[in-house]
């Protein structure tokens, strides 16, 4: 049996930085071949500038080229836009299927933050995306602390 550290691998696709909103921020292209299951993972710090409001959408795209030229927005199989919204700090998860199936190689994490009013607001964020199911196991083979 494989511990949690064993069967997941985690893939940084948006690195942490500070978003003062007004453009998508497009995260690293994240290759998913040899696994059956994704999960995004994004988090959102504490905002700064007191806007008025703030609105983080989250994204899922994917795409056939390694290089990320063909993204498009990846959906689920009710012909929604995988990923959401959040408006203050927080976590916001979202599940990937069909990896290897009807989902393409490629993925990556996008994100536009929009404020309202507010003296220079800004919010930390990053997303990752969680690997799971791997075909090969151990995912992290490299180091164990225990």
């Amino acid at each position: 049996m494989h511990s949690i550290y064993d069967n997941v691998a985690v893939s940084k696709s948006i690195a942490p930085q500070s978003d003062s909103g007004g453009s998508a921020v497009d995260g690293a292209v994240v290759d998913t071949l040899g696994y059956e299951t994704a999960m995004i993972v994004f988090e959102a710090g504490a905002i700064s500038g007191t806007p008025d409001a703030t609105s983080i959408a989250v994204k899922l795209q994917e795409g056939d080229a390694a290089d990320g030229s063909d993204m498009a927005d990846a959906k689920d199989n009710t012909e929604t836009v995988i990923g959401g919204t959040i408006t203050a700090a927080g976590v916001l998860l979202a599940r990937v299927e069909g990896l290897g199936l009807n989902r393409k190689r490629y993925l990556r994490v996008v994100e536009t933050t929009t404020f309202t009013n507010g003296t220079t607001p800004a919010v930390s964020v990053h997303g990752n995306i969680l690997l799971g199911r791997g075909l090969q196991k151990p995912a992290n083979a490299d180091v164990s602390n225990t």
